[in-house]
């Protein structure tokens, strides 16, 4: 019975070292290429790995705030993921509240609510929270027409209706 236990101790051990070894990156930059490189070459799940590597161990870096973007963007985009898209646009939200791209990150809820998953009440909900939060904010004439136009078709918007119609 104790070889059996040193043995399971001893594999675990190993096991652990070897975890260890394998994330041979030290720096954010390192994680930020590591992810770049996967995307490029279409392992999204791979490259989603990387960025939230980069915002656990490197939160305060310049590049974790881009690197939970870059996954928004991924889940939206590649993976058609959208609630997951809209959990890591909440977390720019939650753990970068003062950065100057954060607002981006709000209007995005609205926007996946709207024009990915039909969500018209929630995109209602999200657009005039980013108002409230952000009335000064470039993005905040997109997000009254979006809350005008929610749910119409390009054919019910006049605006729309000389464009698709080459007036």
């Amino acid at each position: 019975m104790g070889k059996k236990l040193a043995t399971a101790v001893t594999v675990l051990l190993m096991m652990m070292f070897v975890n260890c070894s394998r994330d041979k990156v030290k720096t954010a930059e390192g994680y930020w290429d590591l992810g770049r490189e996967s995307f490029n070459n279409k392992k999204y799940v791979e490259s989603i790995a990387h960025y939230q590597k980069l915002v656990k161990r490197f939160p305060q870096d310049t590049l974790a705030i881009r690197a939970l973007f870059s996954v928004a963007e991924i889940y939206k985009n590649n993976l058609q993921d959208f609630s997951k898209s809209i959990e890591s646009y909440n977390q720019i939200l939650e753990k970068y509240s003062e950065d100057p791209k954060t607002p981006n990150a709000s209007f995005m809820i609205g926007y996946i609510y709207a024009n990915d998953l039909n969500d018209y009440e929630s995109a209602k909900t999200s657009y005039e929270k980013f108002i409230k939060i952000y009335p000064d904010h470039m993005l905040v004439p997109s997000a009254q027409w979006e809350i005008e136009n929610l749910g119409k078709s390009l054919d019910e918007i006049p605006q729309m209706q000389t464009i698709t119609k080459g007036q």
